[in-house]
This record gives structure tokens, sequence and C-alpha cells, in this order.
């Protein structure tokens, strides 16, 4: 792939404050990312071994936070609140001042410093007219793998909701689709697009591999498909507290 990545940055056990009870509840957080640019999230479980078996109970972006910043100790001890420009907030405790400080570290690096930098750098606005240009096509060749043991020819359609795969003798018939909110990382190299999908997509989970000249084209329409539907999200955001 283009750039080596673990898509889980952090987690580990914290106490999450739920928004009207004001009380704190354990659960285990972890903070992913799609790719090596991003984008970011949050995904909350009831423990550890639930994230490697279960589908998450909340999701939250990280895009729309406007702030980071660690609580004051009277308020509570060893705790980090995330502010969002809609004017929620998140706030968790950990079990020490040490790990709150790597939790607060990590989130305003990936939250805050990296988006400065990259409005200092005039990154342009690919979130504007995605919804309203037509869906790309690229020629990519299927590798099998041990989650689909085709291979063949296709047409890889991407649309700003879903990678399709059709079959390039028939273009009627579609072989495969995969909703981008669900894929769990992607990248691409020299002769190759990869994305692995996540298991509630209706080929399961597994890794997907094509050959082809175009990768980082391919690339580019997904990340900026992607990076829309988190700007849609954290424009209505999921609550992640359990009220």
């Amino acid at each position: 792939m283009s750039s080596v990545f673990n898509d889980i940055i952090k987690q580990g056990r914290v106490k999450i404050r739920s928004q009207h009870f004001r009380i704190y509840r354990k659960c285990w957080l972890v903070m992913k990312r799609a790719s090596s640019e991003g984008p970011y999230w949050l995904e909350k479980y009831s423990k550890q071994r639930s994230a490697n078996t279960k589908s998450p109970q909340k999701v939250m972006g990280l895009t729309n936070v406007k702030n980071v910043s660690r609580s004051p100790r009277q308020q509570k001890k060893h705790a980090v609140m995330l502010e969002f420009r809609e004017e929620s907030s998140l706030t968790f405790a950990c079990k020490s001042e040490a790990e709150a400080d790597e939790w607060y570290n990590v989130l305003h690096i990936y939250c805050i410093q990296e988006k400065k930098k990259k409005l200092d750098f005039g990154e342009p606005d690919l979130l504007c007219h995605i919804r309203n240009e037509a869906c790309v096509q690229y020629h990519v060749f299927l590798l099998s793998s041990d989650s689909f043991t085709a291979h063949r020819e296709c047409t890889l359609q991407i649309t700003h909701k879903a990678i399709h795969l059709y079959n390039a003798q028939d273009p009627r018939q579609r072989i495969a689709s995969w909703p981008l909110k669900i894929l769990r990382r992607y990248g691409q190299d020299r002769t190759c697009f990869t994305f692995e999908a996540g298991r509630m997509c209706d080929t399961g989970e597994g890794l997907f591999r094509f050959l082809t000249a175009e990768g980082e084209a391919i690339y580019q329409s997904v990340h900026t498909a992607v990076l829309a539907i988190m700007e849609s999200q954290c424009s209505h955001p999921v609550r992640m507290q359990n009220d």
C-alpha cells in the first residue's frame, strides 16, 4: 500500500461521562483511521474482547473537533474532554495521569495539529462537490484471496456511498458491493488497490485486492468519498453516551 499504517491509533479502558445523568461508565475506547491520511473516529465497546468480535456500540467522527483539553482535577481526575463545533462535548476519565496525557497528546495531534497543518498548506476542499459528481469507473483485475476466490477482469465503480464491482464482459452483472462507511481501511501501491471490508458487508470481512495501473486515482476517489461521509456524520453526530 502507499503508506504503511495501523488502523488502530490508540485504545484502552476508560470511563465515559453520560450526557444526561452525569455519571461515568466503563467501556473500551478505540481510536481508528481509515487510511494514513485519515479520517479519524472513536469506537466504543462494552469490553476489550468485544472490539475484536463485535460491532461497536457507538461511533463518533473526529473531523468536527474544535478543541482537546485536560479537565481540571477538581472536576474529575485523569480526564480528557473533546469539544465539537456544534457545541457538544465528550468527557472520559482514564486510570492514571500518564494514560490521560497519552490520550490527550494523540487526540490533539490528529484532531487539532494535523488539521491546522493542512489549512496552513492550503489543502483544497474536496468535499464541496463530491455528491454532485457522477460515479467514477476503473478497469481492474480482481485477484483471488481467502475472502473471494473469484479472479477476473472487472470494472470498479466508486460512488459517494459505496464501491461496486461489475463483470467487465457483462456490465449489467454486479459481482459485489461494499458500503464505504463500513470499510476498515484502504490503500494502494504501484500495482494494486487494496481494502479491508468489515463483517457487515455482503461479502463478509476480509482483504480484497485489485491489480490496476490506476491505484492512486482509485485511492483518491475512495478517500474523497469517505471524507464526505465523515463530514456528513459530524454534522449529525451519533452520541456516544449511554443515557
